[in-house]
């Protein structure tokens, strides 16, 4: 259960918080004590959100190259800013004939190329913090291959493969790094694949029984960026309830198993 102290002072950004796994971790980070900056697309969205949780709200397209340096501007006004969570990503099935390079820029830029150039921007003011954390969510994909999900897999390990540079990097300097790589959470990215399967016979495949939710992966975030995981760093937190160690190919037809 969340401590609601557990981070009280400390400044939090999230980014993509308007929805789904975002915004579910925005939520926790609030009822922890956090004051939260969130980031997103959907104005109307991040401002009711904002005015629920007492935060503030900051609009953006990550493929904006200037999108960064507005977010963390807003997310260090007063000077403060203890975690970063860098939530916000899209996928986009194509298969390899079908990756063409305008599909794999915008990939690459959102999903990497984004986090690593706010936490870079951020990082001055993390490293004057006594409890600094960096959150960068990827995906079971890091590791685990599916058909047509080549350039969104590619990108999560990238940025995967860069947390773990740079918690050799950053430790020394006070700042924490993890990976929180979620599986089969419900979200609207996910729906429809679930709903193609089927999410009882998506649930037989996932050793714990069921298709994940998003407070699932906003109580490990908040585990990675609070005092509990004070000695991790540089590794990666996956939470599909055992469905990697248990992954089956998708089959065409419903009727098959």
């Amino acid at each position: 259960m969340t401590d609601h102290t557990e981070l009280a002072g400390r400044r939090v950004l999230v980014t993509g918080a308007t929805h789904g796994i975002g915004r579910s971790i925005a939520r926790a980070f609030a009822a922890a004590g956090a004051t939260v900056v969130l980031h997103g697309r959907d104005a109307d969205a991040g401002n009711r959100l904002a005015l629920e949780l007492s935060g503030s709200f900051v609009a953006a397209d990550l493929e904006d190259p200037g999108a960064p340096a507005r977010i963390v501007d807003a997310a260090t006004e007063g000077g403060q800013l203890d975690v970063v969570v860098n939530n916000a990503g899209f996928e986009v099935e194509a298969a390899v004939d079908a990756l063409v390079p305008e599909i794999l820029t915008r990939l690459l830029r959102v999903n990497v190329q984004a986090p690593v150039e706010i936490i870079r921007l951020a990082l001055p003011h993390l490293e004057r913090s006594d409890g600094a954390a960096i959150v960068n969510v990827t995906s079971i994909h890091e590791s685990v291959p599916v058909e047509a999900n080549g350039g969104y897999a590619a990108a999560k390990a990238a940025l995967a493969a860069f947390t773990r540079t740079a918690a050799i990097e950053l430790g020394p300097r006070g700042v924490r790094i993890n990976n929180l790589a979620p599986g089969a959470v419900r979200t609207s990215m996910n729906d429809h694949l679930i709903h193609q399967v089927g999410e009882e016979r998506f649930a037989r495949w996932i050793p714990l029984g069921r298709v994940g939710d998003v407070d699932d992966v906003a109580q490990a975030a908040l585990f990675l960026a609070g005092p509990a995981s004070r000695y991790v760093t540089g590794t990666t937190l996956t939470v599909d309830g055992g469905y990697s160690q248990h992954l089956v190919r998708y089959a065409p037809d419903p009727g098959t198993a």
